[in-house]
C-alpha cells in the first residue's frame, strides 16, 4: 500500500522526522512565506510533470490550488492537494530504509545527491548497507551512512537522527520503504523532510485500524494494473503507460538492477511487477498476475527470476499453469536461475518460452525486438 505524500509525512512527524508545515487544501496556510504546492498522487516525477508548484502569497495559492486537483497523471486523479512551507535549501540529499527481499533484511540506501534526477545517480553514489534482522539498526550502520553523505560536522548529528527515526518507522508500521527524497539541509542548517514515499505491508493493515482506513483513501490511487497485480499478493508500478517493455521480478533488489538494465538499452518499460511472496503462491495467484500483464498488452513480457531458496522447476510448473489461466501476449522472455533451473528451464522451453540462464544474454534478446536494431 502505497501512501500519499501527506500521509507518510505525518507518519514522519510521529516518529520525530522533522517535516515542513503543510496542510491540505483548502486549508489555508498559517505560516508566512512562500508555499509549495502539491498534487497528491502516488506516481513519480511530480516536479517534472506540472503536479508541483510554487506560489508566493495565499492569493497565488487559491488561484492556483483548483487547477492542481483536476490533474491526472498515469491514469491516476489527484487525491488532493498538499500546501507545504517552502524551504530555503542548501543541498538535497537521499535517504531510504526498504526491504530487499532477495537478501531477506532491511537496507539503508542513501545517496549524497538527492532530488528528482536520484534515479540516473551512479551506482557508486548510491550506498546500499543491509541490516541483519538478528541484529538491527546499530550505531555502526548509522556512522556508515553518515560517513558516505560527506556531510558538514553540524549536520552528522540531526541526519544521523532522521536515519534512526527512519529505521524505527519502517520496525513500527510495517513499512517495506520508507523514502526520503528529498532530504532538505537548508541555508540555516536545519534538516527536513521535503518529500515522503511509504509503502506499508498489505498484510498488515488489519493491526491497526488506522492502517485500514489508509489503505482504503489510497485503493483509488492505483491504475487498473497496479489493482489487478495487487489482488494476486504482489507489487505492480506503472512506469510508463506508452512503454512496450513488462518487467515481472522475484524481488525487489533484483527490480531495481533490472531496471537498471532495460534503461541502459534504452528500452521503455510499462510496468514492472515485484512477485514477492507470490513466487510460492501457486500458479491461480500468478494467473492473475499473468491476467493483469496481460491487460496491460506489453510487447514483451520480461520475466528475470534468481531463486536462492525456492526452486526453479517449482516456478517453472507455476509459470506454466498460470499462461493456461491467463495467456500472456506477445513475446515472453525468461531468465530463470537458482536450484533446479535447468529442469525448469528446459519446462518452460518446452511450453514455448524464450528462456536463459544468463542475464546478459537474456537482455540481449530483450533489447533485440522487432522494430528495434
Amino acid at each position: 500500500m502505497d501512501l500519499l505524500e501527506h500521509q507518510g509525512k505525518a507518519l514522519f512527524a510521529r516518529h520525530g522526522i522533522p517535516v515542513p508545515y503543510g496542510t491540505l487544501w483548502p486549508n489555508r496556510p498559517d505560516w508566512d512565506g512562500g508555499y509549495v504546492l502539491k498534487a497528491q498522487m502516488a506516481t513519480g516525477k511530480r516536479g517534472k510533470r506540472g503536479a508541483i508548484q510554487f506560489a508566493d502569497s495565499i492569493a497565488a495559492v487559491e488561484e492556483m490550488a483548483p487547477r492542481l486537483t483536476d490533474l491526472t497523471l498515469d491514469g491516476q486523479r489527484c487525491k488532493g492537494v498538499y500546501v507545504e512551507q517552502r524551504l530555503d535549501i542548501a543541498r538535497e540529499i537521499y535517504l531510504a530504509i526498504a526491504l530487499d527481499r532477495d537478501r531477506k533484511s532491511l537496507v539503508i540506501l542513501a545517496s549524497p545527491n538527492g532530488g528528482v534526477d536520484i534515479e540516473e545517480t551512479s551506482s557508486g553514489e548510491l550506498l546500499r548497507l543491509p541490516i541483519d534482522p538478528l541484529v538491527g539498526l546499530r550505531e555502526y550502520h548509522v556512522r556508515a551512512a553518515v560517513k558516505h553523505l560527506d556531510l558538514s560536522a553540524t549536520l552528522e548529528v540531526p541526519v544521523a537522527e532522521a536515519l534512526t527515526s527512519l529505521y524505527a518507522l519502517v520496525v513500527a508500521e510495517d513499512a517495506t520503504l520508507a523514502e526520503i527524497n528529498p532530504l532538505v539541509l537548508t541555508v540555516s542548517g536545519e534538516v527536513y523532510a521535503a518529500d515522503a514515499k511509504v509503502t506499508l505491508d498489505n498484510n498488515a493493515a488489519f493491526r491497526r485500524e488506522a492502517l485500514e482506513q489508509m489503505q482504503q483513501d489510497s485503493a483509488d490511487d492505483r491504475s487498473p494494473f497496479e489493482t489487478g497485480v495487487a489482488s494476486a499478493g504482489a507489487t505492480g508500478i506503472e512506469i510508463n503507460t506508452g512503454g512496450e517493455i513488462m518487467a515481472v521480478v522475484s524481488g525487489a533488489g533484483l527490480m531495481m538492477a533490472t531496471l537498471d538494465l532495460l534503461s541502459e538499452r534504452g528500452l521503455s518499460v510499462r510496468g514492472v511487477v515485484d512477485l514477492g511472496g507470490s513466487v510460492l503462491a501457486g500458479g491461480e495467484a500468478l494467473g492473475r498476475v499473468f491476467e493483469a500483464v496481460s491487460d496491460a498488452n506489453p510487447l514483451i513480457t520480461f520475466f528475470n527470476a534468481y531463486l536462492h531458496t525456492a526452486l526453479c522447476d517449482e516456478l517453472a510448473r507455476m509459470l506454466v499453469e498460470a499462461q493456461k489461466i491467463a495467456p500472456l501476449r506477445g513475446r515472453v522472455v525468461i531468465r530463470l536461475k537458482g536450484r533446479n533451473s535447468e529442469s525448469g528451464r528446459a519446462m518452460l522451453t518446452e511450453q514455448g518460452f524464450e528462456v536463459f540462464e544468463d542475464l546478459s544474454a537474456a537482455i540481449e534478446a530483450v533489447t533485440h525486438y522487432k522494430g528495434r536494431s
